[in-house]
């Protein structure tokens, strides 16, 4: 028996994530995971499909991934990242080469609120 290691990420400053798992599909059967983290799955060798998302409001499956691969014999390591906006696909492959989709959004969004805010300060300030 092959196997599946995946393992299971968000971002660190998106702490919503904290309050909910995501969830596995492996060749459309739910392989319940109690947490974010890392998995091994038996999986046979050959074809196989593995879908992730994150149960979410609005959009119901949130950062949903999926990817069609082969498990060889010696088994396959893949990592999961969850978006930084929920709306962005989340990103599914390779252990270690996965990004987080969004982060650059946030983050222009997040120095943006920060350079308003010290502009409103100044402003109140000098009247």
């Amino acid at each position: 028996m092959a196997g599946l290691a995946i393992d299971l990420r968000h971002p660190a400053g998106a702490f919503l994530y904290n309050v909910t798992k995501p969830k596995l599909v492996i060749d459309g059967i739910d392989h319940q995971v109690p947490d974010w983290g890392q998995y091994l799955f038996d999986v046979p060798p050959g074809p196989h499909r593995v879908e992730v998302w994150v149960p979410y409001v609005f959009p119901r499956r949130a950062g949903r991934a999926s990817v069609d691969l082969v498990i060889a014999e010696q088994g396959v390591s893949m990592e999961y990242m969850a978006p930084s906006v929920t709306f962005a696909k989340g990103s599914l492959g390779p252990a270690g080469q996965q990004k987080s989709a969004g982060f650059k959004t946030v983050h222009a969004f997040n120095i943006t609120a920060i350079v308003l805010v010290v502009i409103a300060v100044i402003y109140l300030r000098t009247r």
